[in-house]
C-alpha cells in the first residue's frame, strides 16, 4: 500500500467502523433514549429535540457510510452497507415523522 492510498483510506475510515461503531450502535442507543423519554410521557420537548438530533445524525451517517463504502475490501460489503443504511434512514425519517407529529400538539 502506498502513502496516498493510506491517507485516502484513513480520511474515510474503514467501512466496518463507520457502519457499526458510528452507525448501528449509536443509532440504536439514540432510539432507546427516544423510547425511554416517550415512556416517561412528560418530556415532549426533550423527545422532540432528540428526534431532531436523530434526523441530523442519520443524514451524517448516510454520508459517512457512502464515503467509506468504496474502500471496503469486498465491494459487495460497500453496496450492502449503503443499501442497509439508506433503508435505516428511510425508516428513521418515517418514525421521526409519525412519533414527533403527536408531540407537536
Amino acid at each position: 500500500m502506498h502513502a496516498s492510498h493510506a491517507t485516502h483510506s484513513s480520511d474515510h475510515g474503514s467501512l466496518w467502523k463507520v457502519f457499526w461503531l458510528y452507525g448501528v450502535i449509536p443509532s440504536n442507543l439514540l432510539w432507546i433514549a427516544v423510547l425511554w423519554l416517550m415512556n416517561r410521557g412528560d418530556m415532549a420537548g426533550a423527545t422532540l429535540g432528540l428526534l431532531a438530533f436523530l434526523l441530523v445524525y442519520t443524514a451524517w451517517i448516510v454520508m459517512a457510510v457512502w464515503r467509506a463504502a468504496p474502500h471496503a475490501r469486498d465491494p459487495r460489503y460497500g453496496v450492502l452497507a449503503r443499501a442497509l443504511t439508506v433503508a435505516w434512514a428511510i425508516n428513521t425519517v418515517l418514525l421521526v415523522f409519525f412519533l414527533g407529529l403527536p408531540l407537536l400538539r
